[in-house]
């Protein structure tokens, strides 16, 4: 019984004292330091990649962001679109530009100053301006018989919102490496239901459908200008 009585008051010195480290690193010090911020300038380079599996598109993005305090991150893409696309049933030229603009909420707790990384969740506003036409189709028909025509250039505007998660890691000072997925959602859907909806969408994507989803693959560099005040444990 001496023993079992031994055994339950250890037990409890134990817990007691997890529980007071656990109080004791909960307790520790949070203070807040200076450390370098500006504007983060990059591009994409997987659209390159993209040329080779669609040739028969330009696409070229840029990605900026711009912190704005300890966790939060002004966010923005720039991207130009060219198509010409040619098949035996229709010939098909466009070209455009688009932007967004949002914000990055980083979801790491930093524990040193000198973590120059982020994991973040984003939400975002996009709208594309661009010009399309199908100077040729046909349609054959047994029917019917073949009917050939085609399709003005014209110009639409499309907008969007877009939700994306991702991560920066710093490689060289000041140079970073990122990844990121996104999902946009087009708001003006309409644009997808026509007759001959736009094949490419700038910054987008497949202008046929309401919703696409997206992979970037960036390289950026950090141009300090100012300071933010970043919270650390001691």
């Amino acid at each position: 019984m001496k023993r079992i009585l031994v055994s339950l008051f250890s037990i409890i010195l134990l817990a007691a004292s997890a529980v007071a480290q656990s109080k004791k690193k909960d307790s520790l010090p949070v203070v807040t330091v200076p450390v370098p911020a500006g504007i983060r300038v990059g591009v994409d380079i997987s659209r390159f990649a993209l040329k080779y599996f669609q040739p028969y598109r330009t696409d070229v993005t840029v990605n900026l962001d711009a912190r704005y305090n300890d966790r939060l991150y002004i966010a923005s893409d720039l991207s130009f679109n060219s198509v010409y696309h040619l098949d035996q049933n229709y010939k098909y030229i466009s070209n455009g530009m688009s932007g967004t603009i949002g914000i990055n909420y980083n979801l790491l707790k930093k524990t040193i100053p000198k973590e120059n990384f982020i994991v973040y969740g984003g939400i975002r506003y996009g709208l594309a301006v661009f010009t399309y036409k199908i100077p040729e189709y046909r349609i054959y028909n047994v029917y019917w018989g073949n009917i050939r025509g085609s399709v003005p250039e014209t110009t639409k505007m499309a907008h969007w919102v877009e939700l994306t998660v991702g991560m920066k890691v710093e490689v060289l000072k000041n140079l970073y490496l990122g990844w990121s997925l996104h999902e946009r959602i087009l708001v003006n859907g309409a644009l997808a239901k026509q007759d001959f909806p736009p094949l490419v969408i700038p910054g987008f994507g497949k202008g046929y459908k309401k919703s696409a989803f997206d992979f970037q693959y960036s390289i950026a560099y950090l141009v300090p200008i100012w300071k933010v005040k970043q919270a650390v444990k001691l």
